[in-house]
């Protein structure tokens, strides 16, 4: 067990005195030490492997009954842990067993039986389909386990985290989350412009369709719907045309940044051109809006790897913003701005 998420857990257990803990103080906590998890449609399944590998270790104690469980939403997740009241004693070995070698890594690992039971799956999988297409996750889940959700769960335990598994070993990939988005044809390179929110989306859209066709950019018009944009940035690879270059604009303030950032790793880890800051419209925002309190900056102490993803210029007045507590809204930058700047958005991407 050594995910940074039951890490989290386990800190947040260990800091309470009372033996009894409440599991929606502990979401809170979570989501407040790895936000991804808001927009991660298997956060939720994240968090259920993390408390079933904690329990497992034998460092907290879940609910024995179905009333101590929230089932409201799959995977159920418990409305109470409670730490252990004596140390759990050893586990006898498993009988040796010879297992194939794409499986002698995790088979190293695993120590529990429902590891076991996963490896057997594998290992005559392995053996019944020797040269298998690749297929969606859920497709592999339900072939080799029953449950098209199962396999999903499994790659945030330790046989997969530890790269011990891997989904190419089992020829199938998560299939991205799409994201709205629009094609507007134009000249050039096509590049994709993806807007935080609903109205400047609408807003970019509109403007880019009434610019010159035989002037305006190659673009791709998306809305990165709030916080699921890390997740669903993997989508960019579903365009068509695909596109060369991708650019953001969202809320100047600290929970914007977040989504870019994090949006900009995702991109990073699944080898799409680097997720950059659509600068002019940014810059226009800087410039001409009015900020305003900032509730999703509750005092981080170092903001440095926010502003930090802003180009060089746009760093200093950006940290002053968010030291401020302050935010200016990406609706600053209305419709009525863009009409009044027909060549904002060509260089906001150029």
């Amino acid at each position: 067990m050594t995910s940074r998420l039951a890490d989290v857990i386990s800190g947040y257990v260990a800091s309470h005195s009372s033996s009894k803990i409440d599991v929606e103080g502990l979401l809170r906590y979570a989501t407040a030490a790895d936000p991804t998890l808001l927009g991660d449609p298997t956060g939720r399944a994240r968090l259920a492997a993390a408390l079933t590998d904690l329990a497992d270790a034998g460092l907290v104690v879940l609910p024995k009954t179905r009333a101590g469980w929230d089932y409201r939403t799959q995977p159920a997740l418990p409305l109470w842990l409670a730490k252990p009241a004596n140390p759990r004693p050893a586990r006898s070995a498993p009988a040796m067993r010879v297992w194939p070698q794409p499986l002698e890594a995790a088979a190293a690992i695993a120590t529990r039986p429902d590891e076991h039971t996963l490896l057997d799956r594998i290992a005559t999988w392995l053996r019944n389909n020797p040269d298998a297409d690749p297929v969606p996750i859920e497709e592999r889940s339900l072939e080799i386990l029953d449950d098209e959700k199962a396999l999903a769960v499994e790659t945030t335990k330790r046989l997969f985290t530890t790269g011990a598994l891997s989904l190419d070993l089992l020829a199938c990939y998560p299939t991205p989350i799409p994201f709205p988005s629009q094609h507007v044809p134009g000249t050039g390179e096509t590049r994709l412009l993806v807007a935080e929110n609903n109205a400047t989306f609408h807003s970019l859209l509109t403007a880019a369709r009434e610019l010159d066709p035989d002037a305006r950019p190659d673009l791709h018009i998306g809305w990165g719907c709030g916080n699921q944009f890390p997740v669903s940035i993997a989508a960019a690879t579903l365009l068509d045309p695909p596109p060369t270059a991708l650019y953001y604009i969202g809320d100047l303030d600290v929970a914007g940044l977040r989504i870019a950032i994090n949006a900009a790793a995702t991109a990073s880890n699944r080898h799409l051109p680097p997720l950059r800051p659509a600068v002019a419209l940014y810059r226009w925002l800087l410039t001409h809006g009015v900020p305003r309190p900032d509730r999703s900056n509750t005092g981080i102490s170092d903001l440095t790897v926010l502003h930090a993803w802003m180009p060089e210029d746009l760093r200093e007045p950006t940290a002053q913003l968010l030291h401020s507590r302050e935010r200016i809204p990406q609706e600053t930058l209305g419709l009525r701005a863009l009409r009044a700047d027909p060549a904002l958005l060509s260089h906001a991407v150029g």
